[in-house]
């Protein structure tokens, strides 16, 4: 094979359907035990930081090669959508892939919030590959949706 990668080996690519399984197996308990990540099944999930301050929360997602303008973030209830599509711009005709890790399609990651999110002064950034929202916290409760613009 011309291009391998000697990170990884059989062996560990045994356990990476074990992790697969077992993730599977565990993922609804996951999502009951923590109520702020929850996956979907048709598309695959960026990966997230969330931590909180005295006065926000701030969401990192790992967009790395999706465009600005393919990302949609929605705010329904206490439910943060981040959704949209990395193209793949690889050219169609592939014999043989050597190695294949980077999901490319449709993404979907959904956050159960907390009650107390400002609605009304969500702040996105994209760069450098990476989503950052800023999510202050406010005495009362929105119901609304609200379609959040991502800033350059």
């Amino acid at each position: 094979m011309p291009f391998e990668d000697h990170n990884v080996n059989k062996a560990l690519d045994n356990l990476k359907e074990m992790e697969k399984e077992i993730e599977r197996l565990l993922k609804d308990f996951f999502v009951s035990k923590n109520p702020m990540l929850m996956f979907s099944e048709n598309a695959w999930a960026p990966h997230v930081d969330v931590y909180e301050t005295r006065d926000e929360f701030i969401i990192k997602v790992e967009l790395a090669g999706v465009r600005k303008e393919d990302i949609k973030v929605q705010l329904a209830g206490r439910v943060l959508t981040i959704s949209g599509q990395r193209q793949d711009e690889c050219p169609e005709q592939r014999e043989h892939f050597h190695l294949m890790e980077i999901s490319y399609g449709n993404f979907l990651r959904k956050l159960k919030l907390p009650d107390d999110i400002d609605c009304d002064n969500i702040q996105a950034v994209y760069e450098s590959g990476i989503l950052k929202l800023v999510l202050p916290k406010a005495a009362t409760i929105s119901e609304e949706t609200v379609v959040v613009t991502i800033e350059d």
